[in-house]
């Protein structure tokens, strides 16, 4: 039982839900249902012998009465024990048969065979299959009797109506008993077993449920551990390959840095494909809303691919509606260009002669929103209509000679599927093999004002009156984060964990500090929470930006203190900006 009753709890919906098992509600439901028709009868048979002044069956009426009402009331005030309910009503049921047979009525009248009927019925639901037999045999015993013994026992009369001849009649009357017993029997065999089988099935599905989501959140905390172990040894890489262009290499060297930093770009692409992926499916990812001029942003994203496309000697071209140019819209610019990266990405590889268009036209404007258009088609391989819906699928891609072919690893469009949606959309695919490609897709876009640093930012802030602390515990890109400021005239303080840093900060006065969250001693966490518990507001609201290699921890960043963040490997021109808005704030532009 999950919770008491009242002793005079009077309710069957009470009784129902203070009892957790299924099967156990439906012998209560039972129970009762035979109480209340049995009642009824008692009434019947009660009132009926009063008015034909039959005392004795008028005083076993009223005894029988206050009986079943005290059981009605057992029953719902202590549901538990519903056995030893069905148990009295059993017996009397059993008792009553043999009492009308043998007693009263000296004969097998319809109204004992219909409680013989009721006691093989009821038998089986209310207690179970053994007790269902006992008390059907039981039962039937007076009519076996009177069947065997009815000449000794002198219970016929002299017009008794013609019947089958002795001893079929016997035999068949036993038989319709016998089938009567089995039947009910055999049903509530299988009626028990199949209750057991789901009960065993809903246990093995809890188990699976708890299982699987045990090796989601494993998987879950996995990438984000390996998201951090990849996209260190990426900020060098990318990091150095920048600071490196930006030293005025020779035109040979700056072909190789260009290769060298478009390959980790592609690599960081592929792990955050395979790190958004599991983000999505595990129904954590949210769009951001930020200002975005959506002619400059998908030129820049293009920027990148068309180089690709040229160095395949593909013709790539881009075109934009003129509702579209100089239209800021309000937007998610990472997960779009995700969505873009992918579909022109696949465009190119999969094209090899021909060219490549990307087409954003307008759908419907109104004063507050628009709807763009978007459409990537090339001239490539096609893909049949029998693979339209297989490409979607994870790791999946047309054929399997397109894989040892051009490569990949078929999680881009899985993942341009379920990101569309979120921006309410959908996308389409038209494609002809031999031919070419068509994907399209359509966004409303709410309008949004040009942002103010945009609009009047006219000249470079300067940034050397920045007082910055930074903690990393990797060597590698100590050197590159301090290169990177040092490029933007900021020379930093750096350390190498939490502790230090603490230390550091308390000693010091800093108009930011940039904490790794991974770090030994202390990491990025316990260190903000130290600083934002110091007795001193005004320095304990020191600006900290967390510096950070998952994807997965905005939510948590923010909530345990940070002012923002930046992802690694971090981009010198995000860098920047975010230093830039910090300087302007604190007057030291």
């Amino acid at each position: 039982m999950q919770r008491p009753l009242s002793f005079f709890n009077w309710s069957l919906r009470k009784a129902l839900d203070a009892e957790p098992d299924n099967f156990a509600k439906a012998r209560i439901k039972i129970i009762f249902t035979v109480l209340l028709f049995t009642l009824a009868k008692i009434l019947v048979a009660g009132i009926t012998a009063l008015v034909a002044g039959q005392t004795m069956q008028t005083t076993r009426a009223a005894i029988t009465l206050v009986v079943y009402v005290a059981l009605v009331k057992l029953l719902l005030g202590m549901p538990t024990r519903m056995k030893a309910v069905a148990q009295v009503m059993l017996i009397a049921g059993t008792a009553t048969i043999w009492v009308n047979v043998f007693v009263f009525t000296h004969a097998i009248n319809l109204v004992t065979l219909q409680f013989i009927f009721m006691i093989i019925l009821s038998g089986y639901y209310m207690l179970g299959s053994t007790w269902g037999i006992i008390y059907s045999f039981l039962g039937v015993a007076p009519v076996m009797m009177v069947l065997t013994l009815g000449d000794k026992l002198d219970i016929y009369t002299a017009n008794a109506p013609q019947q089958i001849a002795s001893p079929g009649f016997e035999i068949v009357v036993v038989l319709n008993f016998v089938t009567i017993i089995v039947a009910h029997y055999l049903f509530f065999k299988a009626f028990r077993s199949s209750l057991r089988e789901k009960e065993e099935l809903n246990d093995q599905l809890h188990v699976s449920v708890e299982e699987a989501n045990q090796l989601a959140i494993s998987r879950s905390n996995f990438l984000s551990t390996i998201s951090h172990e990849l996209r260190t040894p990426l900020n060098a890489v990318i990091g150095t390959s920048e600071l490196l262009m930006d030293d005025k290499p020779e035109d040979r060297q700056r072909e190789n840095l260009k290769i060298l930093h478009s390959s980790a770009l592609d690599l960081l692409a592929l792990i955050n494909n395979v790190l958004d992926f599991n983000k999505i499916d595990s129904d954590k990812l949210e769009l951001e809303k930020v200002p975005v001029r959506l002619d400059e942003f998908v030129q820049n994203v293009c920027a990148g691919l068309k180089i690709r496309a040229t160095a395949k000697s593909l013709r790539f071209d881009l075109v934009i509606d003129n509702c579209v140019q100089k239209l800021f819209v309000s937007t998610d610019p990472t997960r779009l260009s995700q969505v873009l990266y992918n579909l022109i990405g696949n465009a190119i590889k999969f094209t090899e002669q021909g060219g490549i268009t990307v087409h954003l036209d307008c759908t419907q404007e109104t004063d507050d929103s628009i709807g763009v258009l978007f459409s990537i088609t090339d001239t490539g391989i096609g893909i049949h209509p029998d693979k339209h819906a297989a490409i979607f699928d994870v790791f999946a891609q047309a054929e399997s000679h397109v894989t040892r072919k051009y490569g990949g690893t078929g999680l881009g469009l899985p993942i341009v599927k379920q990101l569309l949606p979120i921006f309410d959309s959908k996308i389409e695919l038209e494609s002809t093999p031999g031919k070419g490609s068509r994907f399209f897709f359509t966004i409303n876009f709410t309008k949004a004002q040009a942002p103010v640093i945009e609009q009047n930012a006219t000249e470079a802030v300067n940034l050397s009156k920045l007082n910055i602390l930074v903690a990393e515990d990797n060597e590698v890109n100590r050197v590159i984060i301090r290169k990177q400021l040092s490029t933007l005239n900021v020379t930093p303080v750096i350390v190498e964990n939490g502790v230090l840093a603490y230390n550091a900060w308390l000693s010091g006065q800093f108009d930011a500090i940039l904490l790794d969250l991974h770090m030994p001693e202390a990491d990025g966490y316990d260190t903000i929470k130290r600083i934002r518990a110091y007795s001193e507001s005004a320095k304990a609201n020191t600006h900290a930006i967390a510096f950070t290699a998952s994807i997965n921890e905005k939510e948590q960043i923010l909530d345990a203190g940070f002012n923002d963040f930046l992802y690694k490997p971090a981009n010198i021109k995000h860098l920047r900006e975010k230093l830039e808005e910090l300087a302007l704030r604190a007057g030291k532009a």
